[in-house]
């Protein structure tokens, strides 16, 4: 078009192109200026509006971790103590107590004498070893061609899942057998009985005291129609159990293996021999328990084969370190454990002994840190946000400065719901600036660590129930839930950020719908404006083009005149 455009008024000088580039500036100016503007404007309002969701969902995020009540339950461990560990889960109870520990839990183990070498044979023949260990027996085979290595092994994969059975070398020809149970508590002492009576030396055996044989692990003790008590003597220490005709071999191990004041020195383990052939064995559970054990009917229907049955077993298999439960005081309240991580105290506590004589003053408190840290990051999501309302919505004349979103109330109206809810008040009184979150004159917000800090240590449940609301049910199991102010806040942004029917949502949609609807105005506009001028330069051209040839027919009249008025003039 430019082209032809360039060459009008050759002919004419009157239809220049540079008058019709003026036309369609003008035109273009009434036409297509407006809606650029519009499409410009509607560009920076979707940008502000993104800006926005922006802000709105960062102090959302914020607003939802102070009205989620898993924040609440998060707890804090402290005080000072020494080979004590305490942790605490969520939800679990605030409280203050005190941990005295006597002696830890303990696994037992057990050292053979030594052997020249880990290949030194252990046997004369063929025979069995009855490993006893927390109420469980493995059977462990052994032959004339066993070395101590060879038992190692054995011992491993018949009783892996209780033992660890390992070589320690102790000197240049010295080679020990070491058994270690793999958990603690005195109901793991390990006990080692010879079945086939083939072993070279009694290195490998507990000292021990066995009955005579049973028929079956629930063969009666007792002759029929008999009662009375026994005594289990171990030194200086006897215990007394009573007994009738139905009292089975089983039930005295159990009943030996509950009492309080055996339990801590002899374990019973009911080892079987061969058909038909149950023995009840008594094995120390320390070293400074003597090995002669021996049972007293103090009745008349005792089987003989608890009494004048019984044999002594030698054994020269060393404990090395007692199995033991670990002791400890709870608040001034005695507690036996078998292992040194406990967890059935109070619900969520988790404690750990570590020495023994170990103690501890412990408080177990709400985590108010981690809340204060959120209140922190919530206040300046808050003062983010309601600066750039402030700057998006306002009108400065001396400034010149005007917002993008001036005069639109639904805009301002979004500092205006969330600054109510931020100054309401409860139906108990209480308001934020109670909590140390308060607005200045400016609306600037700010937070008092000290007075958070010190409303919620009196008063923790209250402050849970401002700020993320409470549940409670009646005697009537009426169910009745109370909205926190974070909740509520928490609401209402979600009222302007949902992805379906938010407000900015909505709004950022309708921005994008008229950019599109402007869009397309401009086109049919554009596409009018050069159909228009196509047709104005063509007639344009024809014009030229006619006067051009006007002026050259007129050209030799125009010349016969000038000559006549030259000669009329002379």
């Amino acid at each position: 078009m430019s082209g032809t455009i360039n060459s009008l008024g050759l002919g004419s000088g009157v239809l220049t192109a540079d008058l019709i580039d003026k036309l369609k500036a003008n035109d273009t100016s009434q036409l297509i200026t407006p809606i650029d503007n519009k499409i410009t404007l509607n560009s920076q309002k979707s940008q502000a509006l993104d800006l926005l969701n922006s802000l709105l969902t960062t102090f959302k995020g914020s607003v939802s971790a102070l009205d989620d009540d898993s924040l609440y339950q998060k707890r804090s461990v402290s005080g000072s103590n020494d080979g004590v560990s305490v942790t605490s889960l969520s939800g679990s109870q605030i409280q203050d107590f005190s941990i005295n520990v006597t002696n830890i839990a303990k696994k037992n183990v057990v050292e053979s004498a030594a052997y020249a070498s880990s290949t030194e044979l252990i046997a004369n023949g063929s025979g069995t070893l009855n490993l006893g260990i927390g109420g469980n027996n493995y059977t462990i085979d052994y032959t004339a061609a066993t070395t101590l290595a060879d038992l190692k092994q054995a011992i491993n994969d018949a009783a892996g899942t209780d033992v660890t059975a390992s070589i320690l070398q102790t000197g240049t020809s010295a080679f020990n057998l070491v058994i270690t149970s793999k958990t603690t508590g005195q109901a793991q002492a390990i006990s080692l009985t010879d079945i086939g009576g083939q072993l070279k030396d009694t290195n490998l055996l507990t000292p021990s005291t066995s009955s005579a044989t049973f028929v079956a692990k629930d063969d009666f003790i007792a002759a029929t129609g008999t009662s009375g008590t026994l005594s289990v003597n171990i030194g200086a220490t006897t215990a007394n159990f009573a007994y009738s005709d139905t009292t089975t071999l089983q039930n005295l191990v159990d009943n030996i293996n509950a009492d309080t004041t055996l339990n801590t020195k002899v374990t019973a383990n009911i080892v079987q021999y061969g058909a038909n052939d149950y023995r009840m064995v008594l094995t120390p559970k320390s070293a400074e328990v003597a090995s002669a054990i021996s049972i007293t009917d103090n009745g008349t229907g005792l089987s003989a084969s608890l009494t004048t049955g019984a044999t002594n077993n030698a054994g020269t298999l060393g404990i090395i370190q007692d199995a033991q439960d670990a002791h400890f005081t709870y608040d001034g309240i005695s507690m036996t454990r078998s292992t040194n991580t406990i967890t059935d105290i109070t619900y969520g506590m988790t404690l750990s002994l570590l020495k023994d004589a170990g103690s501890a003053n412990i408080s177990i408190t709400q985590n108010r840190d981690q809340i204060a840290t959120e209140m922190e990051t919530m206040v300046s999501n808050y003062n983010t946000l309601i600066s750039q309302l402030s700057d998006m919505t306002a009108y400065d004349a001396t400034a010149g400065k005007v917002g993008i979103f001036n005069g639109d109330n639904t805009i301002k109206d979004i500092s205006r719901q969330i600054t109510k809810l931020i100054t309401s008040v409860d139906s108990k009184g209480y308001s934020l600036p109670d909590y140390g979150i308060s607005l200045d004159k400016s609306g600037v917000m700010s937070f008092d660590k000290t007075v958070f800090t010190t409303k919620m240590d009196a008063d923790p449940d209250g402050t849970e129930a401002f700020f993320s609301g409470k549940t409670t049910v009646s005697a009537l199991s009426v169910t009745t839930t109370t909205d926190g102010v974070f909740t509520s806040l928490n609401n209402l942004i979600n009222s302007y950020t949902s992805s379906s029917t938010g407000l900015i949502t909505n709004l950022t949609k309708s921005a994008k719908d008229a950019t599109t609807v402007l869009n397309a105005d401009r086109a049919k506009a554009n596409a009018l404006l050069t159909a228009r001028y196509d047709t104005l330069q063509a007639k344009f051209a024809a014009y030229d083009s006619i006067i051009s040839q006007l002026n050259a027919k007129f050209a030799p009249l125009l010349s016969a005149i000038n000559a006549a008025n030259k000669t009329t003039t002379s």
